[in-house]
């Protein structure tokens, strides 16, 4: 893997998106995904499209986990990742 495409990689690891859906009330909210446990961006995109405030519907984390062989010992390598969705409502 080229050092641009692994950068790359590394940079969407840490951004948060956002999706306009109908929330249960049925007025508009927000779908907001962030990874690799980078809470503190998902609250700084819910505040960015809600700068007067918001009330979060749903929160869930899902971790995943990587094993890799490593080395002629066997020894595996295990590396877990988090994906954290919320769903904002505006205020």
């Amino acid at each position: 893997m080229n050092k641009a495409m692994l950068a790359s990689l590394i940079l969407l690891a840490g951004c948060a998106s956002a999706t306009q859906v109908k929330g249960p009330n049925g007025e508009p909210a927000y779908l907001v995904k962030c990874g690799n446990a980078v809470k503190s961006k998902c609250a700084s995109k819910a505040h960015d499209l809600c700068p007067h405030g918001y009330r979060t519907l749903e929160r869930q984390a899902d971790t995943y986990g990587d094993s890799t062989k490593v080395g002629n010992m066997g020894a595996l390598e295990i590396r877990a990742d988090t994906t954290t969705t919320m769903l904002v409502q505006c205020k």
